[in-house]
């Protein structure tokens, strides 16, 4: 059974692998202005860290503290070179999974969390709950950054579960993965084949 937990795990490894990939543009296409929520790499990938600070050491440690103002205001008198953004994401998932460790259990997720609309409106609800909106919230402005790389031309890494962690990148399966009459099925579906075939280059 899949947890929030591991899904956080997922976005560690999927935040991690993008910030690489974008980092490799160099520094002035990291920090161009894209016209994107946070408008830039650099803004993205900060907000991201500022996001999961905010989750695991406030909002699902029950305190329903205001929003810090770096969240939305990304600082530009720190953080000014590629190596001090990774260094900060890199801490930032530290912390979070000293805390994952302790969490991984259904009891310790289903414990008392809040999360603060805007500024006003600290809501009840569990842990599990909690850390479900800071992946959520990871997924689409990881999604922000995939597009960026595709309309660069660069192709960005592979955000598929199933490959990374059930396959583990190994295609085809193996036959331990699949469904008793899978290949018998592949036959009759021809372009189902075809597009699991476009799926791998991604």
């Amino acid at each position: 059974m899949v947890s929030t937990i591991d899904l956080m795990d997922f976005v560690h490894e999927l935040r991690r692998d993008f910030f690489e990939c974008a980092a490799k543009l160099g520094r002035k296409e990291f920090t161009k202005d894209r016209g994107v929520s946070m408008h830039t790499f650099r803004g993205i990938f900060l907000h991201l860290a500022y996001v999961e600070e905010q989750h695991v050491t406030e909002f699902c440690e029950n305190r329903a503290t205001p929003w810090m103002r770096e969240v939305m205001n990304i600082p530009q008198d720190s953080y000014r070179s590629i190596a001090s953004v990774r260094k900060r994401l890199q801490e930032v998932t530290a912390m979070g999974n000293a805390r994952f460790r302790k969490w991984n259990t259904p009891e310790e997720l289903a414990k008392p969390a809040v999360w603060v609309a805007a500024k006003k409106y600290p809501l009840r609800l569990s842990r599990d709950s909690a850390l479900a909106q800071c992946l959520t919230e990871h997924l689409l402005h990881l999604g922000e950054v995939e597009a960026m790389l595709w309309q660069m031309d660069v192709e960005p890494p592979s955000t598929f579960w199933i490959l990374r962690r059930v396959l583990h990148g190994k295609w085809p399966p193996p036959k331990s993965a699949l469904i008793p009459g899978a290949r018998e099925w592949a036959a009759r579906h021809p372009s189902e084949s075809k597009r699991q075939g476009g799926a791998k280059a991604k």
